[in-house]
């Protein structure tokens, strides 16, 4: 066995283990097949998906006072009340480019067509 120089080598000499380069890339290889099998493992049972986010209900980016008047106005992505959501809300904004979430013209963020909020205003046509 030849002495091998280096400061990991010289590490392995101190503890006095004994270890030649074979041994250590055997173990290393063993190593790195585990982790890969681990990877796989873990993506095979969903671990490396991220869910899909809605963009009409992602509020990432808004400031704490946006978030803090739709908090305030009551809304809700999902209208509960019987003839009344966004769709048919006067202040509801039309989508703006290309998106396919709508906005409100009293606070800022995605709207949903379904959503409603304390301020609904019945929709006057023309």
């Amino acid at each position: 066995m030849r002495k091998e120089s280096g400061y990991f080598w010289n590490i392995i000499n101190q503890r006095n283990l004994s270890m030649d380069r074979k041994h250590f890339f055997k173990q290393f290889g063993l190593m790195g097949a585990a982790a890969v099998g681990a990877g796989a493992l873990l993506t095979a049972c969903g671990g490396g998906e991220t869910a899909a986010v809605d963009p009409c209900t992602d509020l990432t980016g808004l400031a704490q006072g946006d978030l803090d008047m739709r908090n305030n106005l009551a809304y809700v992505t999902e209208s509960t009340t019987e003839g009344q959501n966004c769709a048919n809300c006067q202040l509801l904004k039309a989508p703006e480019g290309g998106s396919s979430c709508s906005g409100c013209l009293l606070f800022k963020g995605p709207v949903t067509q379904n959503g409603w909020c304390k301020n609904w205003v019945v929709k006057v046509t023309v």
